[in-house]
């Protein structure tokens, strides 16, 4: 069984005509551009390019396949390993670190706040919703595509690097290699199980020769 996480709060909506129309806007830019523009005036910030250097490769084993593994604060809580996801359209909490975090089920938005551990003490602070799901999971918290485009996220998977614009200036957030690869094996041991031990009987062939009996000969005949 493949289980997937569908719905949730997206740009897109929730209703059949609101992804309809999120799938015209790209569709035709030039027209719900325009209109867009007339009833949303968002103020543009300055901030300096983003780059990547080959020195910021120093520290990480190469060669690697590692997700992006990070520590982030929620409602003033270490929630722990957290999955920066660029394939998720939300952000998702598992029950068992919600329940830890003795967050009140009514409240309908927290806030999430990103440290960068190679530059000086920069935070930046994010208020968004997120997806409380219950299974078992190597991760706390999936931080998806949602808040990512929110704070202007660059990401080197090849680095495990993340940087983005804070007050003028490029914070950057360096993924734990070790914790990666910690959550990879604890997933392979939560999805690891014993498959049951099956017999395959087959009838009419004798020694492993013979002929096969074909179940349709039992069929009856259709009378004329």
């Amino acid at each position: 069984m493949i289980s997937t996480i569908s719905r949730g709060p997206t740009l897109a909506g929730l209703s059949h005509w609101s992804s309809k129309q999120y799938v015209r806007a790209a569709q035709y830019p030039q027209v719900f551009g325009i209109e867009i523009n007339r009833h949303h005036k968002t103020p543009k910030g300055w901030w300096e390019p983003i780059t990547f250097f080959e020195e910021e490769e120093e520290g990480i084993l190469y060669p690697h396949d590692d997700p992006m593994i990070i520590r982030a604060e929620i409602a003033d809580y270490d929630v722990g390993p957290v999955l920066i996801d660029t394939g998720s359209s939300v952000n998702v909490i598992f029950a068992d670190a919600f329940r830890g975090m003795g967050i009140d089920d009514s409240q309908s938005a927290v806030s999430g706040c990103l440290s960068p551990s190679a530059l000086p003490p920069r935070k930046m602070m994010v208020y968004d919703q997120f997806l409380i799901v219950d299974c078992p999971t190597a991760c706390n918290v999936i931080v998806g595509r949602r808040t990512l485009t929110e704070i202007k996220a660059h990401l080197s998977p090849h680095m495990l690097l993340m940087k983005f614009p804070t007050c003028n200036v490029t914070s950057a957030i360096r993924g734990d290699q070790l914790s990666a690869r910690s959550s990879y094996a604890t997933t392979l041991k939560l999805a690891s199980f014993k498959p049951p031990n099956e017999t395959m009987y087959v009838q009419g062939i004798p020694n492993g020769i013979g002929p096969i009996d074909d179940p349709r000969d039992e069929m009856p005949m259709p009378q004329a």
